[in-house]
């Protein structure tokens, strides 16, 4: 009977609120509500908090900054759908009280799923999941549930998870189902003209786990940072070219208050500051290198903790007069995964504003071929001193972050610098495209990041730094190698390149995002092509500080 009135005081409310809406010619909208089914797994709130997943294209522009919202006032027109998550407690206390038929029933254990439809045209998906396989379980079903959805052109949903086993943690459970349904169904639909061919996304997603709202606005700033992440990394070179990267950071500056920005433009500039090999990365190209700096400053005080993120930004990578051959060259406009993971993560600090400073530091270059293009076994001096003998033209992306560590250092004077690069294919033979790796000069800082990854599911793997690889990369008529002798350790090489120019004062992690950056096929919330894997961990990593209580 309580279970009666509830829907029935829903609908008397909803009927209320379409006469206000048309009374007021718009100017109010309804809320959005949660169905009846929902009050079968004990939901009190009469009006959820939703959340928009992507604007379709007509409603939007590319990159997009806001492409995740909270939507507290959804279309009260639109149906919604629900998805039933359950374990195997609720799983079969759900079949021993349905209404199914005995054929549905059987349907339903076969193939832990099923789909039923209400008589108002809504559907009900129910999923058997075994929570006890964590996030290998609840991603890729919670990334299925959407993607029927969106076959299903379906307008809203309210994800239902029930869990019996009390001393699971039900938060994370839910923040994984909520971030899963926020980032799955993913689409770089810039340039599809048929409508046929364009995804549908849904106007709504809530989540409740055993009766119990998730919300996270640290999660949703994350979400944003990522599908921005992502639409910077898909978009093509001719577009998101350095001057064309670096408007995109200059309008997220000028749009919040909390970021400020310094640049350092074109070949003059930087070898006014010395960065002699960023220059020379850039200077066959017809877009002008940069640096670019997104500062988040909130303490100006010598003594403050500053964190430096550093993302290479090679938004075209030819491999330079080392011409990478075909089938290799295609994709090098995903060669900026690190910077593009740095806007993002920026984008997302500005939202949940953290109480330490951030800075954002994106070297942008093109790596073209041409006559003024820089040579193999050239002799560059870089911004620290270091003279470097240039091993491989396509060994470019350590060169510019190399001038781009040493200038933040000089100007920022940061604690800890973390660096994000699609740097080598040694990482990706020897770790795949599933998890990263973690190079590092401080145990503390890399156990931070590790369980940041972990607890956001951006993996990452410790990788080791053996005297050796030092030893590699000796020069001969230079201070060193851009470049060991052998193809063999690569990864392990460049993180010793990078790591010879930290200063000795400072926590720093070297994150080869060369394998999950760049998807080659679709895989749970991770789309087919640039993901934007690494906003999502940074973002926790630094909200985990104990120093950055939201302001």
């Amino acid at each position: 009977v309580e279970g009666v009135l509830v829907v029935v005081l829903k609908i008397m409310v909803m009927s209320f609120l379409n006469r206000v809406v048309v009374g007021c010619g718009g100017r109010v909208q309804a809320l959005s509500y949660a169905p009846a089914s929902v009050v079968s797994f004990g939901v009190a709130r009469l009006f959820p908090a939703s959340f928009r997943t992507l604007s379709s294209k007509s409603e939007t522009s590319y990159p997009r900054f806001n492409g995740i919202v909270v939507n507290n006032a959804s279309n009260n027109h639109a149906q919604v759908d629900e998805v039933r998550l359950m374990d195997e407690d609720a799983f079969n206390s759900f079949l021993s009280t349905s209404t199914m038929s005995e054929t549905e029933k059987n349907d339903l254990k076969a193939s832990k799923s099923h789909i039923n439809y209400s008589e108002n045209g809504t559907r009900q998906l129910t999923f058997l999941v075994d929570f006890k396989k964590g996030n290998d379980a609840l991603i890729p079903t919670t990334s299925n549930a959407i993607k029927t959805l969106q076959k299903f052109k379906s307008k809203g949903a309210i994800f239902n998870v029930h869990i019996s086993d009390e001393e699971m943690n039900h938060n994370d459970v839910g923040r994984t189902v909520l971030q899963s349904a926020l980032l799955s169904g993913y689409k770089f639909d810039k340039y599809l003209t048929k409508e046929d061919s364009l995804p549908s996304y849904l106007d709504s997603v809530s989540v409740f786990v055993n009766g119990n709202e998730v919300t996270d606005p640290i999660l949703l700033a994350a979400t944003q940072g990522t599908i921005l992440a992502r639409d910077l990394n898909n978009e093509r070179s001719d577009v998101a070219s350095p001057s064309g990267v670096h408007a995109v950071a200059k309008e997220i500056v000028d749009n919040n208050p909390h970021l400020e920005m310094h640049d350092i433009v074109g070949l003059h500039a930087l070898r006014s500051e010395d960065m002699n090999l960023m220059a020379a990365v850039g200077q066959a190209s017809i877009h002008e290198p940069r640096l670019v700096c997104i500062e988040y400053i909130t303490d100006s005080s010598a003594d403050a903790e500053t964190i430096v993120l550093v993302g290479k930004g090679v938004t075209f990578d030819t491999g330079g007069l080392n011409l990478k051959p075909t089938n290799f060259i295609e994709t090098m406009h995903c060669d900026m995964g690190g910077a593009a993971a740095v806007i993002g993560t920026m984008h997302a600090v500005a939202q949940f504003k953290p109480n330490v400073n951030v800075v954002g530091v994106i070297g942008l270059v093109e790596n073209a071929i041409g006559s003024n293009a820089y040579k193999p076994n050239a002799i560059i001096k870089s911004r620290n001193g270091k003279t470097v003998e240039v091993g491989n033209t396509d060994a470019e992306g350590r060169l510019v972050l190399a001038d781009a560590m040493s200038y933040a250092q000089d100007r920022y004077n940061p604690s800890k610098m973390i660096e994000l690069s699609t740097l080598t294919g040694a990482c990706v033979v020897a770790l795949g495209y599933s998890a990263a790796g973690l190079f590092f000069n401080d145990d503390s800082l890399a156990t931070e990041l590790f369980n940041a990854g972990e607890k956001s599911n951006e993996q990452l793997w410790k990788m080791p730094h053996f005297p050796q690889y030092d030893e590699e990369l000796k020069g001969t008529v230079g201070d060193i190698n851009s470049t060991g002798p052998s193809r063999y350790g690569g990864a392990c090489t460049a993180a010793a390149f990078l790591r010879s120019f930290v200063n000795k004062d400072v926590k720093w992690a070297h994150i080869d995002i060369a394998g999950p950056a760049d998807y080659p096929k679709e895989r749970g919330m991770f789309p087919q092509g640039a993901t934007g894997f690494g906003v999502q961990m940074l973002v926790q990593y630094i909200h985990s500080l104990p120093s950055t209580s939201t302001n």
